[in-house]
């Protein structure tokens, strides 16, 4: 796992310079190096602290163990293509530049890391959405989830706030516990973050930013917990803004999550030697893999169910997180490629369901291979077919499902 957090240190405050970018997820990390996260380096915030050098992050996560979705990073030079900015570029353009102070500016690095590290720890009764609105949804949708893809009790899915950096006794905790710090420099933290920094800094206290964390993670019992899925209201609050539905962003990012628990699952057998020979290509492979797994499972009538207008607004999430950082380890495809890769699992359903039939996991990873070129390909978007003729024609079987297994 490399740096699995947001980074927005030396932010240019100039909004039209930001992009979204899924740049830290990795599927197969390539060195040892790569499995440090980024370590804060943190200022002593009041002279009676001890004098010795700042602390660290000592805790690390294991290998190979997870895909980190939504970090937002500042990107100023963007390859020609047909990538584009998207809806969500502005919405966080905006909600950066409306209040971001210096002492943000200053702590944001910090507080982005704490609140991601949080949550694998956190054993509270969840709840999502910022007054535990979207609790009930996130349930249904974790029942359905595990009923399709036959997982059950095998994922926790967990919620993250900004509130988690507003309460003393939980940053105490985290600074205990991730940071190994002693009691006494953890509770002078923990007073210095609560009473000054939230204080006088708006941007830390009132950012979406600092609960957007989406992720899924393998710990395999690290810590006595099972495997997670994270997703912080920030993240479906920015999206919601772009005009999409709650509800279909809530369907769509924990199914994108799950799928990459699918891919945990079956990695030896479905990657042996790895998506493909260079990382940025592996993470874009693994990626779009998941927005096809999202396709077809929002779309099925025994998954999420989505009628068409619904299904148009997932089209338009997948198309607002992708990025057009080509070069990066965690370039997760072109807003037209996720776009793309979500369609053709959406046509794979519909073609799927009005044959009676509902497909494994392996079938649909295989089908997603097949497909992948033409995820990739340079020929415009085209609109969804309507009639069962059209369905059949964009996505013809040419051999039976189960000779796909």
């Amino acid at each position: 796992m490399k740096n699995a957090y947001p980074k927005i240190a030396g932010i240019i405050f100039s909004a039209s310079l930001f992009l979204v970018s899924c740049t830290k997820d990795e599927f197969q990390p390539s060195n040892e190096d790569s499995l440090t996260p980024f370590t804060s380096k943190m200022p002593l915030p009041i002279a009676t602290m001890s004098s010795e050098a700042p602390p660290t992050l000592t805790r690390r996560l294991p290998e190979k163990s997870m895909f980190h979705d939504v970090p937002f990073n500042l990107a100023s030079i963007v390859e020609p293509s047909k990538c584009t900015l998207t809806p969500l570029d502005d919405v966080i353009a905006a909600s950066v530049s409306s209040n971001l102070d210096s002492i943000g500016l200053d702590w944001y690095d910090l507080y982005a890391e704490m609140n991601f590290y949080s949550t694998i720890i956190d054993d509270s009764e969840q709840y999502f959405g910022a007054d535990g609105e979207d609790t009930q949804k996130v349930k249904n949708i974790t029942r359905s989830l595990e009923r399709f893809w036959f997982m059950p009790h095998e994922i926790e899915v967990r919620g993250q706030h900004k509130s988690t950096l507003e309460d003393y006794d939980k940053i105490v905790d985290i600074l205990m516990f991730w940071y190994e710090l002693p009691a006494q420099d953890a509770n002078a933290f923990a007073y210095y973050f609560t009473n000054f920094v939230n204080k006088e800094s708006t941007f830390l206290t009132e950012t979406p930013l600092i609960a957007a964390d989406g992720f899924a993670i393998a710990l395999d019992g690290l810590f006595g917990q099972n495997d997670l899925i994270v997703i912080g209201d920030g993240i479906v609050d920015l999206l919601e803004q772009t005009g999409i539905r709650r509800g279909v962003i809530w369907n769509g990012i924990m199914a994108h999550e799950w799928a990459h628990q699918i891919q945990f699952n079956n990695q030896d057998k479905w990657y042996p030697n790895g998506a493909a020979d260079n990382a940025p290509e592996a993470t874009r492979t693994t990626e779009l893999e998941a927005d096809f797994f999202t396709g077809y499972y929002v779309t099925h009538k025994k998954g999420g169910t989505q009628n068409w207008r619904r299904t148009q607004q997932f089209l338009e999430l997948f198309f607002n997180i992708g990025d057009c950082s080509f070069t990066s380890d965690g370039h997760h495809g072109t807003p037209l490629q996720r776009m793309e890769a979500a369609r053709k699992g959406y046509l794979l359903a519909r073609n799927m369901q009005r044959k009676g039939l509902v497909l494994n996991a392996n079938q649909v990873h295989k089908r997603f291979l097949n497909k992948l070129d033409k995820i990739l390909g340079e020929e415009p978007l085209r609109d969804i077919p309507s009639t069962d003729e059209e369905i059949e024609d964009e996505f013809q079987l040419d051999v039976q499902p189960d000779a796909l297994q």
